[in-house]
Order: C-alpha cells, then structure tokens, then sequence
C-alpha cells in the first residue's frame, strides 16, 4: 500500500484550485434571488417547468433538469426583457404563471411567428418531456432524435424526421409515451 502525503500548502493549493474551477450551482444562483417558501424538491421541479415552457416559447435554457444554470438564467432574462418585465433571471411561481397564462404569449426572436409543423413537433415532444431542442423550429440532430426516441417509445416505425404523421400522432396519441 502507498501512502500519499501532501503538505498542507499543497493540499490548500489543490482545494482552491478545484473550487474555483467548479461550476456554480443551482443553489448558488438561487441564492441571488428572492426566496419562493418552496421545499428544495418543490423548487427543482418548479425551475425544470419554467424551463419547459421557456423552451416551448422557442428561448434555449439547455435540458430541462431544474437547475437554473447559466443557460437558464440568460434564458430567463431574454424572456423578462421582450416581456417588458423586471429583469433579474430568476425563477419563481410567479414566472411560471406568465409563462403559461399570460395573453399575449411573448415568444422567442428566433422562432418563427406563425407556429411551422416543426415548431408544432418541437413543442409536443417538450410537453411529453423529450429534448428536441427550444420549439424554434429548427430540425437538427436533437430534434431528429427526439422524434426517434418518441417514435420507438409509442411503437411506431423509426423514421426520425417530422411529418404530419408525427404531429398527429403527437396530438392524439396515448400520453404514456413520455420521458419525464
């Protein structure tokens, strides 16, 4: 057996090193906002449906996965700012209300006024919980696999390019094919 021994510089050394190199977290970030009274489970799944419907409305927050990174954070703040809001970047209750009633809906620069049949894919496979990307309408690789992963997941044939055949199959087909 070999023993390692390192001085306490060095050990201090090291430990900085890895702290400055570690990204922030989620609660890091959260800590700059204003408190929501939600448990630490209730706040993940709050900041991951944030980040769901920012997706839908075409702003890229990265995988939903209910820290709110760096990616989610520019995110939110791209939304307050066309919103004509506050902008802070943080994620709230409050947020996710605007995001899913308020009327007009505010949509990202980047996707196309009027909803394309792939913006209509890109949205149903984010409610389903796969990852195709923002609903920008832009089919590239994550989009392609999305719809494969949906496609295998509901039993019909592997094509992974979006149809109208996917869309109606979206729209109609059993809820049980979802990755969340």
């Amino acid at each position: 057996m070999t023993r390692l021994l390192l001085s306490a510089p060095a050990l201090a050394g090291i430990t900085a090193a890895f702290l400055l190199s570690a990204p922030a977290d989620a609660a890091q970030r959260r800590a700059d906002c204003p408190r929501t009274g939600l448990t630490e489970m209730q706040q993940t799944a709050m900041v991951k449906a944030v980040q769901q419907e920012l997706a839908v409305l075409g702003f890229d927050t990265g995988r939903p996965d209910g820290r709110a990174g760096r990616n989610s954070v520019t995110a939110i703040r791209h939304y307050q700012s066309q919103a004509g809001l506050q902008v802070d970047g943080c994620p709230s209750p409050a947020l996710l209300d605007r995001l899913r009633f308020a009327l007009p809906k505010v949509y990202s620069p980047h996707r196309p006024q009027e909803p394309t049949q792939a913006v209509q894919i890109q949205e149903e496979l984010l409610r389903r919980g796969y990852w195709p990307g923002p609903a920008d309408g832009r089919v590239g690789p994550r989009t392609r696999d999305a719809i494969r992963q949906f496609e295998i997941d509901s039993n019909r044939p592997v094509i992974g390019e979006p149809s109208s055949d996917v869309l109606a199959a979206l729209k109609t087909g059993s809820r049980a094919a979802r990755r969340d």
